[in-house]
C-alpha cells in the first residue's frame, strides 16, 4: 500500500455537479411562483362563476358575470379604451426612450453616466400616489404646463390637462419611460462598435450606418422595451385612478370598485379578461418576434 488516496468522481470532477446547481437553486423558485399562479386562477375560475345578489355571493353555479360582462357594451368600450391607453403611452415612450437611450451610450464621462441613470431612475424612486398628485398639481389649468404654453403664445387660454387621457398618458409615460430606456441602452451598449466602424470604411456616413447597423440591431431591445411598457400600461391603477377622475376607465380599476361593492364573480371575470387579454398580447408579440428574426436572417 502507498500512501496515495483515492478520490471519488465528484471530489475529482466538481463540475460533475454542473447540470444540477441551475435547477437546483432555480427550481424552488419556479415550484412556488407556478404553485402560487395556479392556486390564484383557481380561485377566479371558481369565484367567476357563482352568483351575486346585489348584497352577497351564492356558491351557486350561474355564469352570469359573464354574461353580463360580454353583453354589456360597456365593458367593451372599457377594453377598447385601456388598449389604446396601452398603446399611446407604449409609442410614447418608445419615441422619447429611444434617442434618450442613444445618448447615454454616446456619453463617455462617467458621472455623466450616473447622473443620467438616476435621472431617468428617479420616477420609480417616488411613490405612484405622490407621484400622480405631482403631475395633478403640474397639469393644472393654473399648472406650469399651462402657464408655459399660454406663456409661449402657443395657447390663448388654459386648457384641461388632467381628469382625461391626456393626463392619464402623460403620467404613465413618465413612469414608464425607465422601463423603455433601459431594455434599448443595455442592448446598445453590447453592440460591437466594430461593425460601424466597418460600415464607415465602406462608405456609409453616420445616418447610413445608424439606418443600416444600429437600427436593425436594436430591435431586440426596442422589441423588449415595447412588451414592457405596453403589460405594465394594461395593468396601471393609481395613474388612471387619481388622474383620470373617473372619466377614464381600465380594467383594474373596475375590479377594484366591483370587490368593494362585494361582487366578487365581476371582479374575477374582470380580472381573467385583463389576464387573458395581457397573456394574448405577449404571445402575439412573442410570435411575431421571433418569425420577423427568422425572416431576416434568412434574407441575410
Amino acid at each position: 500500500m502507498t500512501g496515495e488516496t483515492t478520490s471519488t468522481p465528484a471530489a475529482s470532477n466538481p463540475q460533475g455537479w454542473g447540470p444540477f446547481v441551475v435547477p437546483g437553486l432555480v427550481g424552488p423558485a419556479v415550484v412556488f411562483i407556478a404553485a402560487t399562479l395556479v392556486a390564484a386562477l383557481g380561485i377566479l375560475l371558481v369565484n367567476s362563476a357563482y352568483h351575486f345578489t346585489g348584497i352577497a355571493v351564492q356558491p351557486v353555479i350561474t355564469f352570469e358575470a359573464y354574461r353580463r360582462f360580454f353583453t354589456d357594451p360597456f365593458y367593451a368600450g372599457v377594453i377598447t379604451q385601456e388598449l389604446r391607453l396601452a398603446a399611446v403611452s407604449t409609442g410614447l415612450c418608445l419615441v422619447v426612450g429611444y434617442p434618450t437611450a442613444y445618448a447615454i451610450a454616446k456619453i463617455r464621462a462617467p458621472g455623466w453616466v450616473i447622473a443620467a441613470y438616476i435621472l431617468i431612475f428617479s420616477p420609480l424612486l417616488t411613490s405612484a400616489i405622490v407621484r400622480a398628485y405631482g403631475w395633478l398639481i403640474i397639469l393644472a389649468r393654473g399648472g406650469l404646463v399651462n402657464w408655459g404654453l399660454v406663456s409661449l403664445h402657443l395657447l390663448s387660454s388654459p386648457v384641461r390637462l388632467v381628469f382625461n387621457f391626456t393626463g392619464v398618458t402623460v403620467a404613465l409615460v413618465h413612469v414608464l419611460l425607465p422601463f423603455a430606456v433601459f431594455p434599448i441602452l443595455s442592448v446598445l451598449l453590447r453592440m460591437d462598435p466594430a461593425l460601424r466602424e466597418a460600415a464607415a470604411d465602406l462608405g456609409a456616413n453616420r445616418v447610413q450606418a445608424f439606418l443600416r447597423v444600429t437600427w436593425p440591431l436594436s430591435f431586440p431591445g426596442l422589441y423588449a422595451a415595447a412588451q414592457l411598457t405596453f403589460v405594465l400600461a394594461m395593468n396601471a391603477y393609481v395613474t388612471p385612478q387619481l388622474l383620470g377622475g373617473g372619466r377614464v376607465q381600465v380594467l383594474p380599476l373596475l375590479i377594484y370598485q366591483n370587490i368593494s361593492d362585494l361582487n366578487w364573480p365581476l371582479a374575477a371575470v374582470e380580472a381573467i379578461v385583463l389576464i387573458g387579454l395581457v397573456w394574448a398580447i405577449v404571445f402575439t408579440s412573442n410570435l411575431l418576434f421571433r418569425r420577423s428574426l427568422a425572416a431576416a436572417e434568412g434574407r441575410g
